[in-house]
């Protein structure tokens, strides 16, 4: 059932623009490190600027722009068109549970994320080579395309429990992709190595050995088990959240008894059981 699920979404992505738009996104973090090194100035410039350096470059911009917001607007949107499409009336009734179909959404979308991760890796050779950067070799290729996959699995994972929140109401997935705007934002911030553990969205540089020295001024290596240790907080909130979500019939329900509850406290008790 499960797989049915995660096969439907994949489906569904085809036919929506949001697919479009994450394509474009994920381009962005290529084009930017090779535009920000032709016009930055010279002092700010990195020296040898090569494919080792461009693929770091691109997986620095990935994650503290792109990734957080891309996933947490895809993630977002496919859990909403539920909403906005009213298909959940017809979802329901059949033998799948709201809970299971969040959770197939989740994955499906952490699926797309690791996927999202190769396509990044090929826009950056791609720009890298139309722009004529040197030292393409073997070895940088195998390892950036390890770190790239490895980035979006940890970012998605990082951001999930805002996507898992969100889904609790129609449309608030808007508000989620400006949080993980601001979370990926702030992590440019973060100077020590504690931080970067602690910091979800840091955490996944640590885990795939990603050098951080060149563009946060630290040589001081974070805890590869406070990081690890991280992303399982938020691995295990996301479940938490989606175990404690209350499908849509059944909280509004509770939102009625409630409201009647509420209005009760005004009548008399004669009238109450009326």
């Amino acid at each position: 059932m499960m797989l049915r699920i995660i096969k439907t979404e994949f489906e569904k992505l085809k036919r929506f623009h949001i697919l479009l738009v994450g394509l474009i996104g994920m381009a962005f973090p290529a084009i930017l490190s090779v535009f920000t090194q032709a016009v930055v100035m010279e002092e700010a410039k990195v020296q040898n600027f090569d494919f080792a350096a461009l693929f770091n470059s691109s997986i620095w911009n990935s994650v503290t722009i792109f990734m957080p917001v891309i996933f947490t607007l895809i993630g977002g949107y496919l859990i909403n068109r539920e909403y906005t499409d009213n298909t959940l009336k017809s979802i329901l009734p059949v033998p799948v549970t709201f809970r299971r179909l969040l959770f197939g959404k989740l994955i499906a979308m952490g699926l797309l994320s690791v996927l999202f991760g190769f396509y990044s890796f090929a826009v950056t050779l791609i720009v890298g080579l139309l722009s004529g950067v040197p030292g393409l070799s073997v070895a940088v290729l195998i390892k950036s395309l390890l770190q790239m996959v490895g980035i979006a699995a940890c970012t998605y994972i990082a951001i999930l429990p805002i996507i898992a929140f969100t889904s609790k109401m129609p449309g608030a997935f808007m508000g989620g992709v400006i949080v993980s705007f601001i979370l990926g934002y702030c992590a440019m911030f973060i100077k020590n190595a504690l931080g970067c553990s602690l910091y979800p969205i840091l955490a996944g540089f640590t885990v795939i050995r990603f050098d951080t020295g060149t563009f946060m001024n630290t040589s001081e290596p974070a805890n590869l088990m406070l990081s690890f240790l991280s992303l399982a907080v938020m691995l295990l909130l996301a479940v938490t959240i989606v175990m404690l979500t209350n499908p849509p019939q059944a909280a509004s329900e509770n939102q009625k008894h409630k409201k009647h509850k509420k209005s009760n406290l005004f009548l008399r008790p004669g009238q109450r059981s009326r």
